[in-house]
């Protein structure tokens, strides 16, 4: 079961190893759920702009698109 420190901490991480400052991100929650067994996490960036990352992607540990997520906030 993963935890919101477990959560925020791989997106904070996995968003600095793309060359930002994991302080832009100002919200993580859980959408469809807790934290452990949420569908998707809404991340908000600091401007405002926002992206969703899907359970799955954390279930399968494709950090790839884990981190094309958090390259395409709108």
């Amino acid at each position: 079961m993963r935890t919101k420190t477990q959560v925020e901490g791989l997106f904070r991480r996995l968003y600095r190893d793309l060359g930002n400052d994991s302080a832009e991100l100002i919200q993580i929650k859980p959408i469809d759920g807790g934290w452990d067994n949420a569908l998707s996490y809404e991340v908000t960036r600091r401007d405002g702009k926002r992206t969703s990352i899907y359970r799955r992607e954390l279930d399968d540990d494709n950090t790839e698109n884990i981190r094309a997520s958090l390259r395409a906030f709108s």
